[in-house]
């Protein structure tokens, strides 16, 4: 009797033995297989975390030829920039998911799709700056010929100014009047109204000035003003505003000019003799000057010695 409860004593203790090896075996397996899913898991994300920097270091190159475009001033699309901001929120929310110390399986599942979505979304925008790029280039190239356009036209403008300056020039030159035979003499009538030549100051009513006008094809034909200058012996210009003096512009240097009187006559381009007299302020012996002056052009001067 006593042998076969020791018998079954040691069956039992077998089976007991065999169970707790059977436990440790499964609880060794499932540690194992633990370890084993964690490490999976670890590589997945290690992974997912490779291929995410990679796509965060090809975005901030995109990002700094936005930002280039932004700062130019050639961005006028708002799809490029809201692109840009959208890839800046999936790439916050990816950062966090991998920032977990407890992301799990769906963690980075959720990871690995927004990693998807996040590349499509960076060579879509790749595509838009490429294609801005390009439009930028064409239009630099069209603003760079249009330019040179521009300036060749100022060029041939500013040429065809200059030609027209110098032919308008010419023109006001060949317009101008060369007066022959200019004296300036001082007269006074006779009892028969005659009028006589004299040198003594006292002795003459007034200064008469003659000289002809030359032909002249160029000028036009009309009206004409020659302004007549007389200088005393001290070289002041001898004005007096009622007998009709005034001042000019001289042509050449801008210089205001006093005249003393106004010739007007009718211009018909052939020759003309034009006589004007003047008899105020001749008090002082000595040299007396006559400038004529037409358009502010100095066209003609001649002197006498008065006693």
């Amino acid at each position: 009797m006593e042998e076969t409860n020791s018998g079954g004593n040691k069956k039992i203790y077998i089976a007991v033995i065999v169970l707790l090896l059977l436990i440790n075996g499964a609880a060794l397996y499932l540690l194992w297989s633990e370890n084993k899913a964690k490490k999976d898991l670890g590589d997945q994300k290690e992974l997912l975390q490779q291929e995410f920097t990679t796509l965060s270091d090809t975005l901030d190159a995109k990002r700094a030829e936005i930002e280039a475009l932004i700062e130019s001033g050639n961005v006028q699309d708002s799809t490029i920039l809201a692109q840009r901001d959208e890839l800046e929120a999936q790439q916050k929310e990816i950062q966090k998911l991998l920032a977990s110390g407890k992301a799990n399986k769906n963690d980075l599942a959720k990871a690995k799709k927004l990693i998807a979505q996040y590349e499509a979304s960076i060579a879509e925008l790749q595509k838009r700056v490429e294609e801005l790029t390009a439009q930028n280039r064409e239009l630099a190239t069209q603003n760079e010929q249009l330019s040179n356009e521009l300036t060749s036209e100022k060029q041939t403008t500013a040429n065809l100014s200059q030609d027209l300056a110098v032919k308008t020039k010419k023109v006001e030159l060949g317009s101008l009047l060369q007066p022959k035979n200019l004296m300036v003499e001082g007269v006074k009538k006779k009892g028969n109204g005659k009028e006589v030549t004299v040198n003594r100051v006292k002795a003459m009513e007034s200064l008469r000035i003659t000289f002809e006008t030359g032909e002249n094809k160029v000028l036009d034909k009309g009206n004409l003003s020659l302004y007549i200058r007389i200088l005393n012996p001290k070289g002041e210009t001898i004005s007096v505003a009622d007998q009709g003096s005034g001042s000019i512009t001289a042509a050449e240097t801008g210089e205001i000019i006093q005249f003393t009187k106004k010739a007007d006559f009718e211009w018909n381009q052939t020759n003309k003799k034009v006589v004007v007299y003047w008899s105020q302020n001749i008090k002082d012996a000595g040299t007396y000057k006559v400038e004529i002056y037409q358009s502010g052009y100095l066209i003609g001067k001649v002197e006498t010695q008065l006693k």
